[in-house]
Order: C-alpha cells, then structure tokens, then sequence
C-alpha cells in the first residue's frame, strides 16, 4: 500500500518558468531547505538506519566544521513521514569527530556510505574526509559508536579520500571496504568480522593511483566474482578482474572500458532492456566528453554516448539511472557545475529515454535545469508513495528535494514495484545483486550496487510497470551467483525477498536452462589446457566455443559422450597459439547452457 506523506511548502518551478511538461513534473520541496541547513554540500546518501520504515538522510558539509556555525556541520537527517525531516545529528553522536576534516580544493568532508559491515540488521556509516576518515556502528538505538580506530580505516592525515565504497569481493558473507582516494593510494580493507579489518591494497594490487572519484563493483563476467571498475580523474579509468583469492588482473583495453578523461560519476543501467548492464561516466565535457559504454553481451563494451546523444554534460558530476516516468525503461538524471569560467552557466540535465536508442535532454521543461553547482546526487522514494523522488546536494545553495509527481497526475504509468533485498549466505545489503523481472513475456533489469559520486545507499530497488498490476516473474541473482525467484507478485507495492526462502531458478542470462553448479570449467586464467568437470550424469552432444573479444571463433569442439557421473572432458590443444588475455565460452550439453570468460595466462 502507498504511504500518505504530507507535502508543504511546494513550489512547481515548471510552473514558475511558464514552461510545458512534455516528459515529467518534479516539485520542489521548499521546506526541505529549511529542514537541512547545510548550505554547501559534497555527498548524500539514504538509508533506513533506524529500521521505521522510511528512509533517512546523511550530507556531508564540504566546509571545515565550525562547533559555532551550523551550517558547516555534516548531518543526519531523520525522516519522519508526514512532518517531514528532523536532524539528529546531535542525538546520534555523529556530531563528535567532524573537526578532523580540513577544508581542501574539493572540499573537507567528502562521502557518506550507508553499508551494514557486522549483518546485525542496522546500517553503519563509513565518512571519507580530505584527511582522516571515519567509521560509524550503528548502535541500533539512534546512535552511533565511533570504531574507526578499532578497525583501522582512518587512512591518513595527508589522504584525501573522495568515497568508500561496501562490497563482497570475496563472497564470504560480509562487506569489504573499498575507498577512493583523490590524492594518494587508493585503499582497500578486507573485512574480517568482529570489527577488525585488514589493508590488502598492495597484495591485491588495487592501490590505484589515479584520482579516482568513483569505485564501482560490477560482476562483469557473471562468474559470482564482483569484478571493480575505477572512475579516475586525470588519468585512465581501470577495471580489474576478480581471479578469486585476492588476485585481481587488469583487463581495461580487453573489455573495451578505457577512457583517458576527467572521470567524475558512474552509474549503470540497462538502457536497453537487453539484459546486458551499461555504464555510463560523467566528464568535464569541455575537455572530455562523456563516454557510454554499451554491454555487447560478452562483456565487451563500445562507447556510444554520441549517438545516444549523452556525450555532454558540461561538468559533470552526480549520475542516476532511474525510470521516472514509469514507462519501463530508465531515464538519467546529472548534476553538474564548478567554480570556472568555462563551466559558467552548467545547467543540470535530465534525460529522458525514448526507446530507439535516443535520449532527449528534457530538463527545461521539467523544472530540473538548476543552475547550482551540484556534486552530490541522489534518487530514492523519500515519501514511500512508488515513484523515486530527487535529492541533489548543491555546492553553492541549500539541498534540493523535488518530489517525483508521475502518481499524481495519474494516466496509465501509474503502476510500479519497489523490491528490498535481504542477503544471507551472501551480505545481508546484498549488495551485487541483480534483479530481472518479467511482464507479459517482456523482460526489465537492474543491478543494484547502492554506489553513486560522494555517496552509498541501501535502498530498494525500484521497477516503473506502466500499465502492468502485477509481475509475472521476479528473478534475483544473489551476489554469489545463486538464483532464486517468486511468481505472479502485485503491483504497487513493497516487497521484502529473503535469500534462500524463495524457489531456486535454473535459468541464466535471458532465459537460457543454465548448468549453473552441476559443471566446473578449470583452470582460469589457463596457460594450455582447460578441463570441464560434470558432477552430475551428463550425455548426448557437448559442444565448446571459445570467442575472442571481437566475437571471433578461436575453438569449437563437440563430443558425443554416454551418460556418466563425474565425466571430465580435457581440452589440451587451447595454449598453443593463444596470445594472453580474456576469451568467451560457451557450453551446451544436456544439463543445459553455460556461459563465461576464461583469461589465457
């Protein structure tokens, strides 16, 4: 059911601008301004840190903190329904400690990521700060404890640490930490429960040294691994394969990810409802025009923000993916700006996805192109009614809340779901995950990290049904690669999904019967030989095809086997001729269809 939440003190700025909504009405919450305070804001991000159902705020002040002057401190923002937000900086105690941030050319206090690190239910809070950093546990009676020194991640005086960012990477059921340093090393601390974690920055070689602004962990190769993609500004953006065991590879020029710009903010989306996840970077166009790296289906991506018309953004920053107007396909959403010359004048812009491969810029006539200096971005249903709200976090004005007004005015994109995940064998943010759903036959996507520029979210992850009432289908694959789903699920609606209490599915990619867990295919990376294991009876025909990253065959072999238990079929002939890099498989057997990357040593 929807949520009535009282709206004050809204202004339409469509309205005020004597401007026609072709596309989509947001409002802007004036009281809000008054609620938040902060005038110059890097970071925000939401979570539910007090479990009441709604959904709450932290900002981060990118001014030096001043005890006497409020409007520099960091806060937390509670969301109480329909009297709308309250602070509780003070009465949670993450006020303390906000003097150890100085004021530098970004900023003092940079990110804010909401990740549950302990599984205890309540979500903690990792501060990135140009110097020391902080590390929050959530107490769960409003208040925080400051563990930071306990766990060292403090960084260092001389860092400038731009976000951190909660993943899995080694599938163990608890989230490691990942933080983006603007100046200096990157640092990466893997979590090994009891509030103790451990810097393996150098022995996984992701110190990265690039100025990186944002960290994003993708599974890229669907192998239950997440893979890291770096966001760097100045220098080559980086993404590294995840080999499993602390090992990681840099496969950047082999998956089509290079890009020597001004990287900003990333976010991923499905544009396309193809089932293969886009990535999508914010550059400072005058420079470096923003690239969209388009999924090919293999994990090779082609840039194509030209011909989507998504190239220029000015100086951009923040990026969201997220289906506005509830036609089932996601629009996009960027903030921009900076104190220069040649950015005078940025507005932010609001891209609505058209189908047929085109965005149009839509912002002027929806009362988005806010001429503020924006880092920070947000989209998340603040007033619990369906449809998902915009928070921006302004660098030279008061935060700016526009409410999404789809439901309101009505018409047949009015339906939607709003899915929240539960990890168990896998972090309980299940954060990694993957959501597919199905309407009539047609099938949407979404991946959901929580990672955004300055800023990480625990929220749920949100489906626009048009005029669909129900879901015929929903499919979650889990951070570790196991699937489950549900059936024939009502629309408008909040559901809860639980790992390991739904049916398990045996499907992968876009309906294919998967092998999934009855097969091993072994070594990877490989130097001359591969061997794949069938621990299940499997006979008839098993064909193997081998691809390179321009989709090119390299090696196709079929066998006509008898059934057996634990059959090993060896592919001895595969070294020879190979140069080093990444390589596609495919199997198909009696079980069923497997996909995958190999990587030739």
């Amino acid at each position: 059911m929807r949520t009535a939440f009282k709206i004050f003190g809204i202004i339409s700025l469509a309205v005020l601008n004597g401007l026609h909504c072709r596309a989509q009405t947001f409002l802007l919450v004036e009281e809000f301004k008054k609620q938040s305070k902060i005038l110059n804001s890097n970071g925000v991000a939401v979570a539910d840190y007090d479990l009441d159902g709604d959904l709450d705020i932290y900002v981060t002040s990118a001014e030096e903190y001043d005890q006497s002057d409020p409007t520099t401190w960091s806060r937390l923002l509670k969301n109480e329904g329909v009297s709308g937000y309250k602070d509780a900086t003070i009465f949670s105690r993450l006020i303390n400690n906000q003097g150890g941030a100085r004021k530098g050319a970004m900023g003092a206090h940079m990110g804010a990521s909401w990740g549950d690190y302990d599984n205890d239910g309540y979500p903690d809070l990792f501060l990135s700060n140009n110097g020391f950093d902080f590390l929050w546990h959530n107490e769960g009676d409003g208040k925080f404890a400051n563990v930071t020194e306990v766990a060292d991640v403090a960084g260092c005086s001389g860092c400038y640490s731009s976000n951190g960012v909660w993943w899995d990477y080694d599938q163990d059921g608890d989230l490691d930490l990942y933080v983006s340093q603007w100046i200096g090393r990157n640092r990466f601390y893997r979590n090994d429960g009891d509030n103790v974690f451990t810097d393996i920055s150098v022995i996984t070689g992701l110190d990265d040294l690039g100025l990186t602004w944002t960290s994003l962990p993708i599974d890229l190769d669907r192998d239950g691994l997440q893979d890291l993609y770096l966001v760097n500004d100045k220098g080559e953006n980086r993404f590294f394969r995840n080999l499993g065991n602390d090992d990681f590879v840099d496969l950047t020029a082999e998956v089509g990810l290079e890009d020597i710009g001004d990287g900003m903010g990333v976010a991923v989306g499905d544009y396309n409802n193809d089932g293969f996840f886009d990535i999508y970077v914010t550059q400072i166009h005058y420079f470096h025009p923003n690239p969209f790296f388009v999924n090919d289906g293999t994990g090779v991506f082609t840039n194509m923000a030209k011909e989507l018309r998504l190239d220029d953004t000015g100086w951009g920053w923040g990026v969201r993916f997220f289906d506005t107007d509830h036609d089932l396909d996601e629009d996009i959403y960027v903030v921009n700006g900076f104190d220069s010359p040649i950015a005078e004048g940025d507005r932010n812009m609001f891209f609505e996805n058209l189908g047929s491969e085109i965005f149009t810029n839509v912002a002027p006539n929806t009362g988005l192109n806010g001429i503020e200096y924006a880092m920070g971005l947000e989209v998340f249903d603040y007033d619990n009614d369906g449809d998902y709200d915009m928070l921006v976090a302004n660098r030279d004005a008061n935060m700016s809340l526009f409410k999404n007004t789809v439901l309101e005015r009505g018409g047949e994109n009015i339906n939607w779901i709003k899915i929240e995940l539960e990890g168990s064998t896998s972090n309980r943010n299940a954060f990694g995950s993957e959501v597919r759903i199905r309407c009539d036959g047609n099938f949407y996507y979404r991946h959901y990290s929580g990672t955004n520029l300055l800023g990480q979210s625990i929220i749920p992850v949100h489906f626009g049904l048009s005029s669909h009432i129900k879901v015929d289908e929903i499919v979650v694959t889990w951070p570790n690669g196991e699937k489950e789903f549900v059936e024939d699920v009502q629309a408008n609606q909040l559901v809860h999904l639980k790992q390991g209490t739904l049916r398990k599915k045996v499907v992968t990619g876009i309906g294919d019967e998967a092998i999934d867990a009855s097969v091993s295919i072994y070594p990877n990376p490989f130097s001359d030989r591969i061997d794949i294991q069938f621990n299940e009876p499997v006979y008839g025909s098993v064909v193997f095809r081998l691809t390179n990253t321009l989709g090119q065959l390299i090696h196709l072999e079929e066998k006509n086997i008898a059934e057996s238990d634990g059959l090993t079929i060896q592919l001895t002939d595969l070294g020879s001729g190979l140069i080093s890099g990444m390589y596609f498989y495919s199997l198909i057997s009696s079980k069923g269809h497997k996909t995958g990357s190999l990587l030739k040593r």
